[in-house]
């Protein structure tokens, strides 16, 4: 979409484009100028790369989180029904506890 627009000495021009703007900010105040405004421009693609790993990040720490919990369920769940056997299985239960405890250390450090 085009924009018109008129400068304060009345001249009117049409601006297609980013590089419209740039090659009028060139010709109206100068090679250093429309350097630094390209400079000042692309500050924020950095900050959105930024932003884009940091959103990565998150995504895999979600889903590590979600994989952990999940891992500790079914241990806890091993342990329940252990509980509600008759006769109690020390071995399996402490084996349990220990596959638990192993999650927590890892996760903890």
């Amino acid at each position: 979409m085009a924009d018109v627009i008129q400068l304060s000495d009345g001249s009117v021009h049409t601006i297609l484009d980013e590089r419209d703007a740039l090659e009028l900010i060139d010709r109206r105040m100068g090679m250093e100028m429309r350097r630094w405004l390209e400079n000042w421009l692309s500050e924020g693609d950095d900050d959105v790369a930024y932003i884009e790993d940091l959103e990565k990040e998150a995504d895999g720490l979600r889903a590590h989180h979600k994989e952990v919990m999940q891992e500790l369920r079914r241990q806890s769940e091993t342990i329940a029904g252990l509980i509600r056997e008759k006769e109690i299985n020390r071995k399996a239960l402490s084996s349990a506890a220990g596959a638990i405890g192993s999650i927590t250390w890892r996760e903890l450090r």
